[in-house]
């Protein structure tokens, strides 16, 4: 039966990253506590549920803004989803052109900050902020492949049955498993 601490951690960290970004300001905290407690199973298998909802508990404040953010910036890809049809074709071109560049590294660096904030619960948001840039400096090609890990991940988190079995705790282990190696 010990073959399946391992799956059951990561069912247990799903549920407990759902309840936190149920809050809509846990989004990032639930994102950085399913980072941390999947990073590093063998130490948090008994406990991932309690682990990643303290990891929330710990952090909702702090990062809060950040969870903001990233709900502009998700709300930004889908109105751009919804305009880039409706422009002309030449401009079409220049705006995905102009547009992609910046979502790119909006994303990249609030990877690198789920990251940062993941391996630390204790340091202020301006601490986290310099530790994701350093992170986006140090990872260079970690930062250029978290944008489209997200996108070959989002069917993880954007259909209902794998989102409730594991889509808030496989995305943040495999990003997780990408910013690392760098401290930030």
């Amino acid at each position: 039966m010990r073959f399946l601490i391992k799956p059951a951690a990561f069912l247990s960290t799903n549920w407990a990253a759902l309840l936190g970004a149920l809050t809509v300001v846990g989004i990032v905290p639930a994102l950085a506590g399913a980072t941390r407690v999947t990073g590093d199973l063998a130490r948090h298998e008994d406990e991932a549920f309690r682990a990643t909802l303290r990891h929330v508990r710990r952090t909702l404040r702090r990062d809060a803004p950040a969870s903001f953010l990233l709900l502009g910036v998700t709300a930004a890809i889908g109105a751009n989803a919804l305009v880039l049809p409706h422009l002309d074709a030449s401009l079409r071109v220049f705006a995905v052109g102009a547009l992609t560049p910046v979502v790119w590294v909006l994303v990249a660096a609030l990877s690198a900050y789920v990251a940062a904030a993941s391996r630390d619960q204790t340091s202020d948001r301006r601490d986290l902020v310099l530790g994701a840039l350093v992170l986006m400096r140090r990872r260079p090609v970690a930062a250029f492949l978290a944008p489209p890990l997200i996108v070959l991940l989002s069917p993880l988190w954007l259909l209902a049955p794998l989102t409730i079995a594991v889509g808030f705790s496989v995305p943040p282990w495999c990003v997780g498993r990408l910013w690392r190696g760098a401290p930030a």
